[in-house]
């Protein structure tokens, strides 16, 4: 199978898929497909819709078949362990950091609980209507790349992926609404889902593994097991994700100084804070900064 070596699309915030190699990549060693690293590394949240072929994954310890006028939802989170593809397999769809998913539904709770149903159950059944709304936003979304030079390119390319997710986002909450919302979920599910609402709530705030077991009434050590069979990491991994994701949205997107940021996100102090920001960001916060600036 032919794959691209480049993704289409990728400003940082929003990416446009359209060919299965956009995304994944073979191994050299056991030739299973995997999600490509530079998406792993940059927390990719991955919408896809399936116009061709059939994909056979197991995600998570559970097997999935993908097949045409089916959508599936990749989550940072989520573990795929083997993937196999007939020979013409074809995807389209959006990927976003979840600092652009923060950014377009920080005010949207019930948004993010659909979100995190996904993580359970990444396949989405769609209908023909919401197929032919996926293909004329992709369509739409192709062209508008046309228009780089426009002053509100990113918001405009932002707001199709936007319309994109909410259809996404209505399809898995009547799914929710039909099966009762949490009704037929183990404790274990509801508990990683409620792990993960914290999580978000807390706003990179709260760090400690302790603090999320106290509030969901369990051992620190249960969780740890309620998370690592849910998602493949442990509870501090996915807190110092988020919390890097929240440092790096206030550098990229925020005036405010790097003590400012320290203070609003609660680090002890600012060494503290530049220590995290180097171990998870690759760099120092200002040089993070002025990098994502000289992108810009």
């Amino acid at each position: 199978m032919k794959q691209q070596n480049e993704l289409n699309y990728n400003n940082g915030d929003v990416m446009i898929f359209d060919n299965f190699g956009d995304i994944f990549q073979s191994s050299e060693v056991d030739g299973q497909w995997k999600v490509k690293p530079n998406l792993t590394d940059q927390n990719a949240v991955i919408l896809l819709v399936c116009q061709r072929g059939t994909m056979k994954a197991t995600i998570s310890d559970v097997d999935y078949e993908v097949d045409v006028g089916q959508g599936l939802a990749l989550l940072p989170m989520v573990v795929i362990q083997q993937l196999l593809v007939t020979p013409d397999v074809h995807f389209r769809g959006f990927g976003f950091s979840v600092t652009a998913m923060e950014n377009v539904f920080h005010n949207y709770r019930t948004t993010w609980q659909e979100a995190l149903t996904l993580v359970n159950h990444p396949v989405v059944a769609l209908g023909e209507g919401q197929m032919q709304v996926a293909e004329h936003l992709y369509q739409i979304a192709r062209q508008a790349e046309q228009m780089a030079d426009c002053r509100y390119y990113r918001p405009m390319m932002r707001a199709l992926v936007q319309a994109f997710i909410y259809m996404i986002a209505d399809v898995v909450g009547r799914g929710a609404a039909v099966s009762g919302g949490n009704e037929g979920m183990t404790q274990k599910e509801r508990l990683f889902k409620q792990f993960v609402s914290l999580l978000w709530a807390s706003g990179g705030r709260n760090r400690k593994v302790d603090y999320f077991a106290r509030q969901l009434c369990i051992t620190p050590k249960y969780l740890s097991t309620v998370v690592r069979e849910s998602s493949g990491n442990t509870p501090l991994e996915m807190i110092h994700r988020y919390t890097a994701n929240m440092i790096a949205q206030h550098l990229r997107t925020t005036n405010l100084t790097i003590k400012e940021i320290c203070t609003e996100l609660e680090f002890p102090n600012e060494s503290f804070f530049g220590r995290f920001v180097k171990r998870h960001l690759g760099c120092p916060p200002r040089e993070y900064r002025d990098k994502m600036r000289q992108a810009k």
